[in-house]
């Protein structure tokens, strides 16, 4: 894992320290990360031989990352964040069809799951501002909504959104203030906006637009929105580029552009200020800085190689 910092003037990005996962070991591809709200806390899903959630600690002052130790996980994740409160690592599981949830310490540090629940081709879990979770399933062509239920450590199903077939929902993202969300369907390239049920979190479709009209099939891979709420953009891996909408009222996602991204762009970040976007290359190797302009439209200013088949990135 390598820990870069980026000059904020220029969009220099330069690695200033790496550490290895310890005892991980076979052949992975990919390496979910995510980071608690105040970035001082790091956790990597290691999906090689023996499936490990890591635990890192952050010097800001040091520049350096330090293992804070390891646990279990249930399948090979290919999807991790933090929940809303902070205490709990939220993990998905495509190729296990299972979703997990995993205690943090007082001291930072991820332990065995709490709770693991099937969960058909699941490729992203989140939690939404309603309390609710959610899990999208790239291959069941739905989204379900779940209940946490910390007392008997289990997730009770809720309600069930269906997609059309072989459309792939890939990456949800919910606004601030819950009211909305937006999903990202891998094979057939759309972007779906949704009102969320204030009581109940029911999913209903507001919009819908393709990234690559016209197009065959697509490879839609990750998915972000701005800090300020109003642009919401996606990475497509068969054309290496990254697209920005402007958002507007009734769910309405009006194109801004799109630029070239490095070979097979499955990963990209936003910087906290929205001022940058860092994307990576799984195919080139290369991580690509992006400042944006007053209309959201990400510009190239920087190019670096970053080491074989980068496949995360959280912008700290």
């Amino acid at each position: 894992m390598a820990l870069c910092s980026l000059d904020p003037e220029t969009g220099v990005l330069v690695v200033i320290d790496k550490q290895p996962l310890p005892g991980a070991t076979g052949r992975c591809r990919g390496v979910p990360m995510a980071t608690n709200a105040c970035k001082t806390r790091i956790y990597a899903a290691w999906r090689g031989d023996a499936f490990r959630l890591f635990s890192f600690a952050l010097d800001r002052d040091a520049r350096r990352l330090t293992c804070l130790g390891d646990a279990s996980l249930p399948a090979s994740m290919c999807y991790a964040t933090l929940s809303s409160c902070g205490q709990r690592v939220l993990s998905s599981s495509n190729t296990g069809s299972v979703i997990a949830v995993s205690p943090i310490d007082k001291d930072g540090r991820a332990g065995d799951p709490i709770m693991t629940q099937e969960a058909f081709k699941a490729h992203c879990f989140v939690d939404a501002p309603n309390g609710l979770a959610y899990a999208t399933s790239l291959r069941g062509d739905f989204v379900q909504s779940y209940a946490f239920d910390m007392a008997r450590c289990d997730l009770k199903p809720l309600a069930r959104r269906e997609f059309p077939a072989e459309a792939g929902p890939r990456h949800i993202v919910f606004a601030a203030d819950g009211t909305r969300a937006y999903l990202l369907s891998e094979f057939a390239g759309t972007l779906t906006s949704l009102d969320v049920d204030a009581e109940t979190g029911v999913l209903s479709v507001q919009g819908r637009v393709e990234l690559l009209p016209g197009a065959d099939k697509a490879w839609a891979a990750e998915l972000r929105l701005s800090p300020r709420q109003d642009v919401l953009y996606a990475s497509e891996r068969s054309t290496s580029q990254i697209f920005a909408y402007r958002l507007g009222a009734q769910g309405v996602m009006q194109l801004i552009g799109a630029v070239p991204a490095p070979d097979c762009p499955t990963a990209f970040d936003l910087c906290a200020t929205g001022r940058h976007v860092i994307a990576l290359g799984e195919k080139s190797g290369e991580a690509w800085v992006y400042r944006i302009d007053r209309d959201g439209l990400p510009g190239r200013v920087f190019r670096t190689e970053i080491g074989a088949v980068p496949s995360w990135v959280l912008a700290l």
